[in-house]
């Protein structure tokens, strides 16, 4: 586990130097595709406010450096982990949610959710911004 703290403590230093974070709530690993390596840190800004911070990650496990590479939202300009889980409740009436964590997708800032349904589990992606779905969703083969 020390190298998966390792890579926490560095996303969470990144997020600190060029995103603005100043207090830590959570922290989410997302890995969608070799180019879609993030650790996403939700907490406080320095006027208090709760934001969220994507930093990207090298394939080697390392930040990429630079602030070109951290993207911060105030977390009121898009859905909160609540709002998306109401929305899933909603959109998706008993799915069990087996993951929900905040990636990128498409190029798109998302919720990336991973949940099973009538015995198939299926990824569906949540744009941060609105909660809009993007795409359709994937089911995963042999279920």
């Amino acid at each position: 586990m020390s190298d998966v703290w390792k890579e926490e403590n560095a996303a969470i230093i990144a997020a600190q130097e060029h995103g603005g974070l100043i207090k830590r709530d959570k922290t989410y690993k997302s890995v969608w595709d070799k180019d879609s390596l993030y650790w996403v840190i939700t907490g406080q800004n320095v006027d208090n406010k709760d934001i969220i911070v994507w930093v990207k990650f090298t394939e080697e496990h390392k930040p990429f450096g630079g602030a070109d590479t951290v993207h911060t939202e105030l977390l009121s300009d898009g859905k909160s982990e609540a709002q998306i889980r109401a929305q899933i409740n909603s959109d998706l009436p008993g799915a069990v949610i087996e993951r929900l964590v905040p990636g990128m997708y498409e190029g798109e800032y998302v919720w990336q959710l991973l949940y099973n349904l009538n015995n198939e589990t299926k990824y569906r992606f949540y744009r941060f911004q609105d909660g809009r779905p993007i795409g359709e969703d994937i089911t995963l083969p042999n279920q």
